[in-house]
């Protein structure tokens, strides 16, 4: 047998075990997302009953009304704020991590990062609520040391919304990052040191340069994951926040506007593709430049 037909042979076995993956995604993802598209291009009667036909309707509301790409901005900005805040956050606990030697503590530690992705989104966000509140933990501390005379409205706030999606989406920006410090090579560090360069000045030039694809990969999973979320933000900020996964959320439970629904929603996907790419092109121009 030549190289040739066995190259062929290893393929087919190769696309043998793809298959089944391929057949799952395209059932449970593909064909309700076309069925989704469709459904967004169908014109609606006066009670937004969806009904047979094609129109461009309701892609034009979504762009043309402030309601509607208002929040589609919105939803962008915060997503780049969050991926931001969660980088910075998480690279002190990703270098802790990364320089620990393996035992108790560093597992303890690694345990305590993966801990949030252990539990429900819900339950997370319902302990900000319970801090958060008028009777929660901040405020009763706020009022007994005299800093507030009454309780601050911290829920139904965007500072709320933004600080609790952070702590939601913090460990995804946490372990690309440790794996990327942790992989360096410290003769690196070493070299650096003795060429005459101090701690601050390698930690600068030699170990973040380096940790770039940690940086990369951790900020644009959290963009991702921001652009999507609408549980935390709904549960903490209240349906008036101007989110887009908040306003498909009404649309659909509220108004019963499917097809609006399923436009915003085939809308917010595009602007997180296109904003993902170019994010991903502007990091690598960045990281080329930094590598030379």
């Amino acid at each position: 047998m030549t190289a040739a037909p066995r190259r062929w042979t290893g393929r087919r076995h190769g696309l043998t075990y793809v298959l089944p993956l391929v057949v799952f995604l395209a059932a449970l993802f593909l064909v309700p997302l076309v069925r989704l598209l469709r459904l967004s291009f169908n014109p609606v009667d006066s009670f937004n009953a969806a009904l047979p036909g094609f129109t461009l309707a309701q892609y034009g509301r979504v762009f043309t009304e402030p309601y509607f790409y208002g929040s589609l901005l919105q939803t962008l900005a915060t997503a780049l704020l969050v991926a931001v805040l969660c980088v910075l956050l998480a690279y002190p606990a990703a270098y802790l991590l990364a320089r620990r030697r393996a035992g108790v503590l560093r597992t303890l530690l690694f345990v305590i990062v993966i801990s949030p992705l252990l539990t429900s989104v819900v339950v997370r966000t319902y302990g900000w609520v319970v801090l958060l509140s008028g009777n929660g933990v901040v405020n009763k501390a706020l009022v007994a040391t005299g800093l507030r005379d009454q309780p601050v409205q911290f829920l139904t706030s965007y500072p709320a919304v933004v600080a609790a999606v952070t702590h939601v989406l913090l460990p995804f920006a946490i372990i690309p990052l440790t794996t990327a410090l942790g992989g360096q090579d410290r003769n690196l560090h070493r070299a650096s040191q003795t060429l005459g360069a101090g701690p601050i000045r390698t930690f600068l030039r030699v170990t973040v340069p380096l940790s770039l694809p940690g940086v990369v990969t951790g900020a644009l999973i959290v963009f991702a994951l921001a652009m999507g979320i609408y549980i935390t933000p709904l549960l903490v900020g209240g349906v008036t926040q101007p989110l887009t996964g908040i306003r498909v959320y009404d649309q659909v439970t509220t108004v019963f506007d499917y097809p609006v629904a399923a436009a915003l929603s085939f809308a917010l996907l595009a602007l997180t593709i296109v904003s993902t790419t170019l994010l991903a092109g502007v990091f690598r121009i960045w990281e080329r430049r930094l590598h030379g």
